[in-house]
C-alpha cells in the first residue's frame, strides 16, 4: 500500500483487545489485539486509514478502534 502525500499523524488509537486478530491483505492492515496505531485519515464512518509500528500503512475498521 502506497500513500502519497504529507503524513501527518492525526492521533494515535488502539485496536480493541476483545477484537478479532486478522492477517489484512490488499489495502486492509493486519490487526493485533492492544497494538497502537497511529491515525493518519479518517476515511469514512467505517475505516480509519492508520500506521502500524512496522511503518506499514493500511485501512482498519472503525469498529475495532478505542481512543487512547
Amino acid at each position: 500500500f502506497q500513500f502519497d502525500g504529507d503524513i501527518r499523524v492525526l492521533t494515535q488509537m488502539m485496536v480493541d483487545p476483545a477484537a478479532t486478530e486478522k492477517r489484512g491483505g490488499g489495502k486492509n492492515l493486519p490487526l493485533r489485539r492492544g497494538e497502537i496505531l497511529d491515525v493518519i485519515q479518517f476515511t469514512n464512518e467505517e475505516q480509519i486509514l492508520c500506521r502500524n509500528s512496522q511503518r506499514r500503512y493500511g485501512y482498519v475498521p472503525r469498529a475495532v478502534m478505542l481512543r487512547l
